[in-house]
């Protein structure tokens, strides 16, 4: 009897301590909706490819983001949360050029929303 109360409070701590951790990352790695984004600068050379911007909100934070290309056009996701722990307020993405000539970027969202911040819409 004594066994199975222990195992009983163990599972229920586990449980207890597993859940949120695992609602958080899923929280802090969701993609943003294109149209909560606020693009401030966008610029493309042919070494760099420079974009900056924020949140419609003033809660949203910043986890990072996902690309991808595709004939020419690229398609950023940006990841954020709506928990105001972790992460910047701002985000300032700058890679290498390393996909030839770029002709458009996109914002991506997670149900395939675009929104296209460059060459200016």
């Amino acid at each position: 009897m004594r066994l199975k109360r222990n195992y009983i409070v163990t599972v229920f701590t586990a449980v207890i301590i597993a859940f949120p951790i695992v609602i958080g990352f899923y929280m802090l790695n969701k993609v943003v909706d294109p149209e909560e984004i606020m693009v401030t600068k966008t610029e493309v050379s042919s070494e760099l490819i420079t974009i900056q911007g924020g949140f419609a909100d003033s809660i949203s934070r910043y986890h990072g983001y996902n690309i991808s290309h595709h004939n020419h056009s690229l398609f950023i996701q940006i990841k954020g949360s709506k928990l105001p722990v972790r992460g910047h307020k701002d985000f300032n993405i700058s890679l290498s050029n390393t996909y030839g000539n770029i002709s458009e970027i996109y914002l991506l969202g997670h149900d395939n929303a675009k929104r296209k911040i460059w060459p200016n819409p």
